[in-house]
């Protein structure tokens, strides 16, 4: 597997914050100690897998914890798969714990405080699976993180540890998959998570729309600066296509570029009535509009009057902000 985090490529004393700072841009913020050997030593593979992130991490024996403050900085919101393929590694994540021999699979919930701790030699492929793309089944899964899943407690558990760990290898190992095959393969671990955390079923990320919907939403309100913002990126960055972006958003009453237009629009508005001294061009710069010109006629199109015209305004009576 061609790796994309190596300690073995820096001097031993930067090993640790080399590790953490590298496991904070692929995972998210976590603290990192050595345990019991002599010198620090980790080495982490990945790729994609549609939504899903597909890591391979291979290490001397070391504990990572995820604290509040951590969660609090930065969650992906995610549900972490382990499938461990060599050594040992401990768990924890509430009030529960559990120890995983090879063959072996639990999960953590990347929302709540737990730690992680790799005995021994080990190896372990890591599926990082949003809590959308598994839909309302995810509660139930975070009510039973860091159980072990063996054969003695699923029977099907030894029949998921070989897919998933030639699954984990395909995709970490730089061999890739091409997007429709990624989105399959992505589907694919949803039953998996059925028959390991209950026999009822678990619905496609598609049958919650309207949480799949909002979670847009937030996205392109979190990224209206952008003036790339759109339809196409949107569907990219929760990896379903295009079609589906718009289809989501028709739903809802309006369309996407149009949504996008009229939230600009408003936290245009919001900003020339409290920061009168800013010039126009700033304003549309700040809210996605590379042409001073285009800014102006949107808004005298949506509000009536020039956007000169609406600095001082009060905001319009009994008409809220929206929250995402």
């Amino acid at each position: 597997m061609t790796p994309v985090l190596d300690t073995r490529s820096v001097p031993p004393a930067d090993r640790r914050d080399y590790w953490s700072a590298g496991i904070a841009q692929h995972f998210f913020p976590m603290r990192v100690e050595a345990v019991g050997a002599s010198s620090f030593q980790a080495r982490l593979a990945g790729g994609e897998m549609g939504p899903v992130a597909v890591r391979s991490i291979q290490g001397l024996p070391h504990r990572v914890a995820r604290t509040p403050q951590m969660i609090a900085a930065a969650d992906p919101e995610c549900i972490l798969l382990y499938l461990l393929t060599r050594g040992v590694i401990g768990i924890e994540q509430d009030d529960r714990s559990c120890v995983l021999q090879p063959g072996d699979i639990a999960c953590q919930d990347t929302s709540r405080p737990s730690t992680f701790e790799g005995r021994d030699g080990f190896e372990v492929f890591v599926f990082s699976v949003p809590k959308w793309f598994i839909g309302s089944r995810a509660d139930n899964i975070t009510r039973r993180t860091a159980t072990r899943m063996d054969a003695g407690e699923r029977r099907l558990t030894p029949l998921a540890t070989p897919f998933l760990a030639s699954l984990a290898r395909t995709v970490a190992g730089g061999e890739g998959l091409s997007s429709s095959d990624a989105e399959g393969a992505a589907e694919m671990i949803l039953p998996i998570f059925r028959s390991l955390y209950g026999e009822e079923a678990m619905p496609d990320a598609r049958s919650r729309p309207e949480l799949l919907l909002t979670r847009m939403q937030r996205y392109a309100m979190e990224h209206l600066q952008d003036p790339e913002l759109g339809p196409e990126q949107i569907a990219q960055a929760h990896y379903v296509s295009t079609r589906y972006v718009h289809k989501l958003f028709a739903s809802s009453g309006t369309g996407v570029s149009a949504w996008i237009r009229e939230r600009r629009l408003e936290g245009a508005a919001g900003e020339l009535r409290k920061s009168p001294g800013t010039t126009i061009a700033t304003v549309a710069a700040r809210w996605g509009y590379r042409n001073p010109a285009s800014f102006s006629r949107a808004f005298r199109e949506v509000h009536g009057c020039a956007p000169r015209d609406a600095r001082g305004f009060p905001d319009p009576a009994g008409k809220p902000s929206p929250v995402w």
